[in-house]
């Protein structure tokens, strides 16, 4: 395929939307030819479930194939649905579940795909394993893998507080349509005009040519050339944004990096370690609002600190100061000599007292400005900024000089925005390289989430990779129906001729067979496992068995049991449904108790006539439960062999004990008896009598 335009659901608005993102048309079909989901969901108006879409299209039509060209029947879609889900469960992301719809069982002619599967399968058994022998490692990963989120692409708040003034036409029109969507650009005709911007933003950045201007008060202005402004030092926050949004899922990424890195998996082996190892650093100083975090620099954290605790501070401080001032004047005496009384009665009582408490006052106001300076942690520069906190004017209450607290409110304030802008600033200029191995990273880590959990899955069901042949049949050594909860009593299935053990004595290696046996016996969890083990080997998976080989078929065909009797027009449906056998493809076919389409003497010759069909195709095998297998047997003279799964009995709870295991070349008998009996030993009364009676005609 050369053009996206070929790939179903890809229009014009899409396909340009691609070729903007990836720069080149060639550079987006790389993407899908490499199963990149990542990068396609990093597209503007694509979603993830839109990318996974896009990217099944993709392969069909690549490759010109489908699920439905392998699972040919309603049966078979359900298996592979559930054995989806069961691999889902191990997933900790919506792209990793999303993702595993792009593998299904392929026909035979696609092997090649299927063995590369099988090789990112087997690396990733190796890495879990490999993960395994770290206690607690497994649930360590799985937990980072949880936070994981695509990366996504958002358009930061403009900034309000600063501001670029120009000062001619040609850097105004530069500046504004680069910086105009994200800080306010002002053309400035007049110095009022610039005194007015330093007094409306916290900081202004202006032309070299505006230096000069005389401003009063104290301003936050930086003259520069403004032309050459870089965005990471102009708006630092335009950088930052991408990090600090996406921040939990890329230090989630970062930290499955670290744990998988030492592993000596192919997982981010094309990744710089140095810019992971900058990256880290650089998070470790913003928070996920793209400011600079707590605890990033003492500085910040200080005078940040000081503003949060300015006005309790001089309120306790003052209270605390008159209280002791009070207290010194209700419980001080004066004592007047001669001298001092004349003094008084000619100048006045209160240049006395000041005298008198004058030592005093200070004293305490004095420790209460001390008490403030170490409260606030505040430097020699700030601590001059309140020698006026308290006046020299001796009263009888001792009040704060709020002007005095504005004027360290505002240097403060001036302090803090100069320092986060300059770690702002340093942090967008480390981060302005990075955007690709971000990116990068993440995606790969959503993508281990993937293989991660189908390595998880082969571990904790313990399947293997199955040996892949040419010949039809089937071989399954310790199988294990996944579907069923619990303690699974593990069985043996051949069909064909032997791949891995030797044939037993009662072992034939005929290509289709009846299995015959016990109701509840699991005949048809003995279909469902031969599915299972069909649909997983043709996706490149693992199965549930020690081992296990597998005859490359090109469609499976598994027919569930059919319910109740059928009217003409389904059982004519039904038989035009087994045509299928009169193909002469790999096929195999699965059939559970067709017998119930029609009467069953009819069955039996319908059942027999699809079976010397079937067996007349040498790529051809099936599987056929029925509890008619001696009439069938008598209505055909094909290479059909007989298994059975039998009872043995029932134990002391009354439970059936049935070898799970079919024995081949064997006709087990359906056992309705041992039913009767547990029925009957279980009923009292009339119903026990009844049960009896039934029993009694198997004697």
């Amino acid at each position: 395929m050369n053009s996206l335009t070929n790939i179903p659901g890809i229009g014009e608005r899409i396909s340009r939307r691609l070729i903007e993102h990836f720069k080149s048309e060639e550079a987006v079909m790389n993407a899908f030819s490499h199963n990149d989901i990542a990068a396609i969901a990093g597209v503007s108006g694509i979603s993830e479930k839109n990318a996974i879409s896009l990217m099944q299209s993709f392969i069909f039509k690549d490759e010109n194939i489908s699920p439905g060209d392998f699972l040919k029947t309603k049966e078979g879609l359900r298996v592979y649905k559930q054995l989806l889900d069961i691999i889902r469960s191990y997933t900790s992301t919506s792209y990793a579940r999303d993702k595993l719809n792009i593998f299904f069982p392929l026909p035979s002619s696609n092997k090649d795909r299927t063995r590369s599967v099988v090789s990112d399968v087997e690396a990733a058994c190796i890495l879990v394993n490999t993960i395994a022998q770290q206690e607690g490692e497994i649930e360590q990963l799985r937990k980072k893998l949880k936070h994981l989120k695509p990366i996504k692409k958002v358009t930061p708040k403009k900034i309000r507080e600063r501001v670029i003034v120009t000062a001619n036409q040609k850097e105004y029109q530069s500046v504004l349509s680069e910086y105009g969507h994200a800080i306010d650009v002002l053309l400035i005709q007049s110095p009022r005009e610039l005194i007015d911007a330093a007094a409306s933003y916290h900081h202004v950045i202006a032309s070299m040519d505006l230096e000069g201007v005389d401003i009063s008060f104290d301003a936050n202005i930086e003259y520069l050339d403004i032309i050459q402004l870089e965005t990471w030092y102009a708006v630092p926050e335009q950088e930052i944004n991408f990090f600090s949004y996406n921040r939990a899922s890329i230090i989630s990424a970062v930290q499955i990096y670290n744990i998988i890195t030492d592993k000596n998996s192919s997982f981010f082996s094309t990744i710089d370690p140095d810019s992971v190892n900058c990256l880290e650093t650089a998070l470790a100083v913003i928070n996920d609002e793209g400011n600079v975090g707590t605890g990033s620099d003492k500085q910040i954290d200080r005078i940040q600190s000081a503003l949060e605790r300015l006005d309790s501070c001089i309120k306790t401080v003052e209270q605390k100061a008159n209280t002791q001032f009070k207290e010194y004047l209700e419980s001080c005496t004066v004592t007047l000599s001669g001298k001092d009384l004349l003094s008084a009665v000619e100048s006045g009582s209160k240049v006395l007292l000041d005298k008198e408490i004058a030592g005093r006052y200070r004293e305490i106001t004095k420790n209460a400005l001390s008490c403030v300076i170490t409260t606030l942690e505040l430097n020699s520069k700030e601590a001059l900024l309140l020698d006026s906190l308290f006046g020299n004017d001796i009263k009888t209450m001792i009040q704060v000089d709020m002007d005095a607290v504005e004027r360290l409110r505002q240097f403060l304030d001036t302090q803090l925005t100069g320092q986060r802008m300059k770690i702002l600033r340093e942090s967008a200029r480390n981060l302005l390289e990075l955007k690709h191995t971000t990116t990068q990273l993440v995606s790969e880590a959503m993508e281990l989430d993937m293989w991660f959990a189908i390595g998880l899955f082969a571990r904790d069901r313990e399947t293997v990779i199955p040996k892949l042949h040419d010949k039809a049949g089937i071989e399954i050594i310790k199988g294990k129906n996944i579907f069923i909860k619990g303690d699974i009593e593990p069985v043996d299935y051949s069909l064909g001729e032997k791949q891995i053990e030797a044939a037993i004595d009662s072992y034939s290696p005929e290509r289709v067979a009846i299995l015959s046996g016990v109701n509840s016996g699991g005949k048809t969890s003995m279909l469902d496992l031969i599915a299972q083990v069909l649909i997983l080997s043709h996706m490149g998976f693992p199965v549930p068995a020690t081992r296990t080989a597998v005859g490359s078929i090109d469609k499976l065909y598994y027919f569930g049991k059919s319910r109740g009797s059928m009217d003409a027009g389904a059982f004519e449906s039904t038989i035009k449904e087994f045509s299928v056998v009169s193909g002469t493809g790999r096929i195999m076919i699965l059939v559970d108790e067709l017998e119930s389409i029609t009467e069953p003497g009819a069955s039996a010759r319908i059942i027999s006539g699809i079976l010397e069909t079937l067996t007349e195709n040498p790529l051809a095998s099936g599987v056929f439960v029925s509890h008619l297998a001696e009439n069938i047997i008598e209505q055909t003279t094909a290479a059909v062999r007989v298994d059975g799964i039998e009872a043995q009995g029932l134990d002391e709870d009354l439970n059936l004990i049935v070898d799970r295991n079919p024995k081949y070349n064997y006709i087990a008998k359906s056992t309705p008896e041992l039913i009767l009996e547990r029925l009957t030993r279980k009923a009292k009364g009339e119903k026990k009598d009844f049960y009896k009676r039934l029993l009694e005609k198997f004697k």
